[in-house]
């Protein structure tokens, strides 16, 4: 079961400032990036009401198998940036995850910063087994819609 159109089958938006630890003597770190996409994917799944944590309870998880990202614009110390984290894949046993980063300016507008794009695969943790997506996941790709938006 292939996915891939440009509507994004889930979404979910968060913001954050930028804090010291994310900075090196020019600007943003870029390894700061990869701690946002982990949060946004850990904010997606709760959003989808499937946290992590119960997942894990469950004998779940979804390791990272490749993370990419292009940047365009530095990010500097106590900007606000808005993360939209959006499923856009869904496989057999994995799926896709794309990261855009954007500065919240003044005026409210957004400058895009970066995008980054992840791939999990759904494993059993005791083996280390790739399953085949839950159905809550695939039931996402069945209904059309499958969008859900929040800002936190």
């Amino acid at each position: 079961m292939e996915q891939s159109n440009r509507r994004p089958l889930a979404q979910a938006v968060q913001e954050f400032d930028v804090a010291l630890v994310d900075m090196d003597p020019f600007f943003i770190h870029y390894t700061a990036y990869t701690v946002w996409m982990d949060r946004g994917f850990l904010h997606l799944l709760k959003t989808l009401g499937h946290p992590l944590h119960t997942l894990f309870a469950e004998g779940f998880g979804f390791p990272v198998v490749h993370c990419q990202l292009d940047f365009w614009e530095p990010a500097a110390l106590d900007e606000r940036v808005r993360l939209t984290t959006a499923l856009v894949r869904l496989g057999r046993t994995s799926l896709t995850v794309r990261y855009d980063f954007a500065r919240v300016e003044a005026d409210g507008s957004l400058t895009p910063l970066a995008r980054g794009e992840s791939v999990h695969v759904y494993t059993q943790r005791a083996t280390r087994q790739a399953h085949e997506l839950p159905g809550w996941l695939r039931a996402l790709s069945l209904d059309g819609e499958g969008s859900s938006s929040e800002q936190v």
